[in-house]
């Protein structure tokens, strides 16, 4: 019976050099926060280089007895070069869906399972919606009972080069940053 609860307890996650963040997969990443929980996939992003679209799975989730709002304008992306890029308005994602659309039914193929919290209720993101798939929102709310998903948006002037993004969350107490490499 000692056996059963020591391997319970094992885990894969590998640390990473970022306080709260470790390496669930081979492009999976999970932080754990004071006010939040988030799961990053970028396999999509890291198998398609060069291109001006980048496209990251996002899973999230209040961290115990918290409940926080996360708004689309407190979402950002630090490129290799030290750059900040805005998370896409629903506005410009609506001029590009027909140029994107291609993209976002591959990157759903390629996409990373993120679903880490048992019982916890599924919801949508909602930051981004294609045409006639319902409103979009400029804000969520998460909490210790509820996990939001979906796929974030980001305009990279020049295209995605090789190196280290981090993947920025501005929340009201803290500051979420998960830093991954694309190109190794």
């Amino acid at each position: 019976m000692v056996v059963l609860v020591l391997l319970a307890a094992c885990s894969t996650a590998v640390p990473t050099g970022t306080k709260g963040v470790e390496r669930v997969g081979a492009a999976v990443l999970r932080y754990r926060g004071p006010e939040l929980e988030a799961v990053l996939g970028y396999r999509f992003a890291a198998g398609n280089l060069g291109e001006d679209w980048l496209i990251l799975d996002l899973a999230m989730s209040g961290a115990a007895g918290e409940a926080v709002e996360v708004q689309r304008r407190d979402i950002s992306l630090r490129t290799p070069g030290g750059q900040t890029v805005p998370l896409a308005t629903q506005e410009e994602f609506s001029g590009e869906f027909g140029r994107l659309q291609s993209r976002i039914y591959r990157s759903l193929v390629a996409a990373d399972p993120l679903d880490y919290w048992a019982g916890r209720m599924p919801c949508d993101l909602g930051f981004f919606k294609g045409p006639g798939e319902g409103v979009a929102f400029d804000s969520v709310t998460v909490n210790d009972r509820r996990v939001c998903s979906g796929k974030l948006f980001f305009f990279v002037p020049g295209g995605t080069q090789a190196g280290t993004y981090t993947l920025v969350i501005a929340l009201p107490e803290t500051e979420v940053r998960i830093p991954f490499r694309l190109g190794e």
